[in-house]
């Protein structure tokens, strides 16, 4: 077996709220942790160094990507 750690993410817990809203509560490892705190602060560097909105990005991600499921987005 490989001595590497396996890496994952699951949902704990959800909680509906009356407005609307919901909480997520995730479980993961303390690497994904680590990967996530990462990644996200990269992407915030590149934002703030190209003066590119967050948003932006995140609609351009969606842009790109088949919520429905009807076709394969590649």
């Amino acid at each position: 077996m490989s001595d590497e750690e396996i890496t994952y993410i699951g949902i704990e817990k959800i909680t509906e709220h009356d407005n609307g809203d919901a909480t997520y509560t995730f479980q993961m490892t303390d690497k994904a942790s680590e990967n996530i705190k990462e990644l996200g602060l990269k992407l915030i560097l590149f934002c703030g160094a190209t003066q590119t909105d967050l948003q932006d990005v995140f609609d351009w991600i969606m842009s790109h990507t088949n919520v429905e499921g009807d076709n394969d987005p590649r």
